[in-house]
């Protein structure tokens, strides 16, 4: 009788260890899935109509209304790819990266059209991100070239703007900004799924703070 209880307790007590193991197990490979996101990727919440109607931004980072989107920090933008570049301390930009050093950029009636390095003609550039409610083609920018030749784009630099051409403040009146300012490019499966990724985001800093009294963090 005594033989049978140790037999079915240290049965028990083998269960409960590999119930441990597969709990610790899991809880270890959670932890790493997040060290590994973090090191790769980084959540930024969308502040100011700039990217508008890709993106919608909220009036000031500490009140909801902004969409909420992820930028993988290692990759490197090509055309049309939506970036955040650094443009001062505590500061960023999220814009839409035109062009790139050597190339020439200008704007016929709202119209992109790009010379692209060692290329002799411009091309029309398709955006179908731009709603014509956002893109005043009478809408003149201090420092943007008006003449045929266009805007030249530095070597080691790209060209910016917002996909809302009538408020965004970039590369036409900033110039291009050099790509070591590049903090990260928009992963597409965060854009595709914004709503989702805001919804998270709110939940946790602006819902949960205030549902326990806590003060939020800007």
């Amino acid at each position: 009788m005594k033989q049978a209880r140790n037999c079915l307790y240290n049965e028990a007590k083998s269960k409960l260890n590999m119930l441990l193991n597969v709990i610790i197990a899991i809880v270890v490979l959670i932890f790493a899935i997040e060290i590994c996101f973090t090191v790769n990727y980084s959540g930024v919440y969308v502040v100011h109509g700039s990217m508008k109607p890709t993106l919608i931004g909220a009036d000031s980072d500490d009140v909801i209304g902004g969409d909420y989107i992820y930028i993988n920090k290692h990759a490197k933008p090509t055309y049309g790819d939506i970036v955040v570049v650094s443009v001062g301390e505590n500061e960023f930009f999220i814009k839409r990266a035109i062009a790139f050093g050597g190339d020439r950029v200008k704007l016929v009636e709202g119209k992109l059209f790009i010379k692209y390095k060692g290329k002799t003609e411009f091309e029309l550039v398709p955006e179908q991100y731009i709603d014509a409610n956002y893109n005043n083609p009478a809408l003149k920018v201090n420092n943007f070239p008006d003449d045929e030749s266009g805007y030249l784009v530095q070597d080691g630099h790209f060209f910016l703007m917002g996909d809302n051409r009538n408020e965004s403040r970039d590369s036409r009146a900033m110039g291009s900004f050099p790509l070591s300012r590049l903090d990260g490019v928009a992963t597409k499966w965060s854009i595709e799924h914004k709503s989702f990724c805001t919804a998270v985001y709110n939940y946790f800093k602006f819902q949960l703070p205030s549902y326990f009294g806590l003060k939020r963090s800007n």
